[in-house]
């Protein structure tokens, strides 16, 4: 098959999505229950399709559409329940939190405490600005990623890319 050949039949695939692209959106919708996830997820499969225009051996388009967009729920999924479980496995990790003590407060426990706060302050100063701040939010003030990439106009995924800087750190 030459090129003009394979850029029509990449066309039609896109020309399917755009004339089905309201059952495709249902389809979305009613797979994660999230309107602006369908969304994105439609224009995941259209950025597919662009980059990759050589499908020539697809016949009837539709059954692959649905085919490409459940893959993509699935794939988001699976992104999902791996970032949730790294969040559990770093909460329960129990690295660098020091426990809470039943014991009364010394003077000299307050300064060692006081001490050690200073040296986490001092290390997360060394962070971008940004990323302290989402890393602050989450952590401490408790926001969910999904609100703290809302409130600084970025993708969950860079919300996550943060985050992990601070891990690091």
């Amino acid at each position: 098959m030459n090129c003009k050949q394979s850029e029509n039949y990449g066309g039609r695939l896109l020309a399917a999505l755009s004339e089905n692209e309201e059952p495709l959106l249902r389809f979305l919708k009613a797979r994660t229950g999230d309107p602006a996830l369908a969304e994105d997820l439609l224009q995941t499969a259209r950025i597919k399709l662009l980059e990759k225009p050589d499908n020539a051996d697809i016949s009837i388009p539709i059954p692959y559409l649905y085919r490409l967009l459940e893959n993509l729920v699935r794939d988001h999924r699976r992104s999902e329940q791996s970032r949730d479980q790294r969040n559990r496995d770093w909460g329960d990790s129990g690295e660098g939190i020091t426990p809470l003590r039943a014991d009364p407060i010394t003077p000299e426990r307050a300064i060692i405490d006081r001490d050690y706060l200073d040296r986490v302050l001092a290390e997360l100063d060394t962070l971008p600005e940004r990323t302290k701040s989402i890393f602050l939010a989450y952590r401490v003030g408790g926001q969910s990623q999904r609100a703290i990439a809302e409130q600084n106009g970025i993708s969950l995924s860079a919300v996550e890319k943060h985050l992990q800087r601070a891990y690091r750190l």
